[in-house]
């Protein structure tokens, strides 16, 4: 199927996932589509690098230093006005825009703002997570209650549960995913292609992740469980087994890492986005947008790993665009 006939929506798809440094720095490889603004040409040089979010056309990385970097298509000064200075995180990719959290808990925007993505952006602190959808996002407070704001065609932002106690937070293309604190998942918004019904009514899973269409939600035991839209495989072919520490969604295109540091991928792979994915262990963490994908490939160099960047003592802690397993309590 031809890129074009995939619509402008594709173009414009961003992961709705919150990229909250790793616990060692390390550099950036790219790879799959990167023929018109540079996403993965231009993946910046450096080794100390904590988190990583994409989403359309463009790409983000955040340092050691809290500084954040970006590249990519800059049609909305989605790269041009990202935030200069530390201080920050956590980064989010949009479709046209990016987000950022600082330390204090408060978010910032910058890019399109054609449906209140930046504008109607939640002000003030007590944040500790945020999550992009193509054309808006979610933020996570530190009660469990989550704010929804930008375009709002299926109730993807109105509709966002009103209850506390949640951990994590995803968003696809037009839906919002949840993660409650028992493991259950709540899904919002866009409910067609199977999201709504085909969504998982049990508990027990410790990690979220949504594609375009699709979603992904890892069991406590490592196992991948996938549903939505399957016109390319990305949920049918989703990886079988156990032993996996992170999942990450595409447009149409899954991501998953084994506890090696080695990454699986499956789904739509016009330009080599699952056939060009790199080999050998040692990755850390992952991103995609629309047709790219970036992995974080850990180095020497160890970051001491702050209390304030996880997002509760044992909930789940979403790393460069990829949701990870959350940690046990000691």
């Amino acid at each position: 199927m031809s890129r074009r006939l995939l619509g402008l929506a594709l173009s414009s798809f961003a992961l709705g996932l919150i990229a909250v440094p790793t616990a060692q720095a390390g550099e950036i490889v790219g790879w799959g589509d990167d023929m018109y603004h540079g996403q993965v040409s231009d993946v910046p040089a450096g080794d100390d690098f904590i988190a990583i979010a994409a989403g359309g056309e463009t790409a983000y990385a955040l340092r050691a230093d809290g500084s954040i970097v970006a590249w990519g298509d800059d049609q909305s000064s989605q790269v041009s006005n990202a935030p200069a200075g530390g201080g920050f995180k956590a980064i989010s990719a949009g479709g046209g825009n990016g987000y950022a959290l600082r330390e204090d808990g408060s978010i910032i925007a910058w890019g399109a703002d054609y449906y209140g993505q930046i504008s109607d952006a939640p002000t003030g602190g007590g944040f500790k997570a945020i999550a992009a959808t193509t054309y808006g996002g979610y933020a996570l407070r530190e009660d469990g209650t989550i704010v929804g704001w930008g375009i709002d065609e299926y109730g993807q932002a109105s509709g966002t549960p009103t209850e506390d106690g949640f951990v994590a937070i995803a968003g696809g293309h037009f839906t919002g995913y949840g993660l409650g604190g028992d493991g259950s998942i709540a899904v919002w918004g866009y409910l067609s292609a199977g999201l709504g019904s085909n969504a998982p009514a049990e508990g027990g899973f410790t990690a979220i992740a949504a594609g375009g269409f699709a979603a992904y939600a890892l069991r406590a035991d490592g196992s991948i469980l996938a549903w939505g839209d399957d016109r390319f495989g990305q949920v049918s072919d989703a990886p079988t087994g156990d032993g996996f520490i992170a999942i990450a969604g595409g447009y149409l295109t899954g991501y998953a890492l084994r506890a090696d540091g080695s990454i699986v991928a499956w789904g739509y792979d016009d330009a080599g986005q699952v056939s060009d994915v790199p080999q050998g262990t040692g990755f850390t963490a992952l991103a995609a947008s629309s047709f790219a994908a970036f992995a974080l490939r850990g180095t020497a160099t160890a970051v001491p790993e702050p209390s304030s960047l996880i997002a509760a003592g044992s909930a789940t802690v979403i790393l460069a665009g990829v949701a990870l397993r959350r940690r046990r309590d000691a």
